[in-house]
């Protein structure tokens, strides 16, 4: 059995409205045929990942695309919901215990993309928040769909902007691990005496992350810009937000770490510790997001052409000082 939606001239908002209720009213084996104007990478690089779903192209352009999406498992259940929402009161109460994390991971495999959303929109009206839930779940849903994302993800050499920009976060990612290092020891440190080298190595470490200013920017001026062309909204809104938040955090740390004297030692401990801790933990979570899914999605989509502006674009803006020479 199969059901067809024409989604041609709809708008983003439209299409998700019509497109995941459908989805999640599917039973095993039965299909559903999208036609769009544009190739609806998104929804199928989402689709696969969850592996619940046969997605295939029945056309592909250039006026039009039809999508053919059979489903392969059974649907979520009503009792999954309930499972769900009790999960989330769990988590909101406070610390994620292993036996919570587990029960989250096996409720997230089981369910499709709206069903959770639907899920959440309960909780909202409950009185959960939006970040609540997004801070309960986000890296929980991660690591769910991290082997199967690593699995699947497209490598390109340099001097291909995705390449440099991945080879960069290995590199902000080693100063990350430093600084997780370094707030360990900070812990058991009693005077900046006590610090030694770890000092100079905290303005080293905060050095270098706002160095990587210039690999946001070339992302939200030329990549971010360009997925947006492709009706790909989301993704790269939700990370130019982080950037945002990341920015705040790391302007902070630099500033503690070239002028500890203006603080006390219990004062500076304390800051410096919740700024690494938070900057260590998340930023690393958003880079893995845009390693294995928004720059794979990013290669999916654009034209060789469109890789081959965005390349001049960037070396206009110019990179980051620990950029590899061969990558630039």
């Amino acid at each position: 059995m199969a059901s067809t939606i024409n989604l041609k001239g709809m708008q983003h908002g439209e299409r998700e409205k019509k497109i995941f209720p459908a989805l999640e009213e599917l039973k095993k084996d039965e299909t559903l045929r999208l036609i769009v104007e544009f190739n609806p990478m998104p929804l199928v690089y989402m689709l696969k990942a969850r592996n619940e779903f046969n997605v295939k192209y029945e056309k592909e352009g250039p006026d039009e695309w039809i999508l053919a999406i059979k489903r392969t498992t059974e649907s979520p259940r009503d009792e999954r919901k309930e499972q769900f929402k009790k999960l989330l009161k769990e988590l909101k109460k406070g610390k994620v215990t292993e036996k919570t994390k587990q029960k989250a991971k096996k409720i997230l495999r089981s369910v499709d993309a709206k069903t959770l959303t639907l899920m959440e929109q309960e909780l909202i009206r409950e009185g959960v928040s939006h970040e609540e839930i997004r801070k309960s779940l986000c890296d929980i849903h991660l690591e769910v769909l991290r082997d199967t994302l690593v699995k699947k993800r497209i490598e390109v050499k340099a001097p291909h902007p995705v390449h440099t920009f991945m080879e960069e976060h290995k590199i902000i990612i080693d100063s990350l691990n430093e600084l997780s290092s370094l707030v360990k020891r900070l812990k058991n440190k009693k005077s900046f005496k006590d610090m030694t080298d770890d000092l100079e190595k905290l303005k080293e470490i905060a050095h270098h992350l706002i160095e990587a200013e210039s690999h946001h920017q070339r992302e939200e001026e030329i990549l971010f810009p360009k997925l947006r062309e492709h009706d790909i909204v989301e993704p790269p809104d939700i990370m130019q937000e982080e950037h945002v938040e990341f920015k705040q955090k790391k302007q902070e740390l630099y500033k503690l770490a070239q002028n500890p004297e203006e603080h006390s030692f219990k004062d500076f401990k304390k800051k410096a510790i919740q700024l690494g801790q938070y900057l260590s933990q998340e930023l690393e979570s958003h880079i893995f997001k845009e390693d294995n899914i928004l720059y794979q999605i990013a290669l999916q989509v654009l034209s060789r052409k469109e890789w081959g502006d965005i390349k001049k674009e960037c070396d206009k803006i110019g990179y980051c000082c620990f950029t590899p020479e061969d990558k630039k």
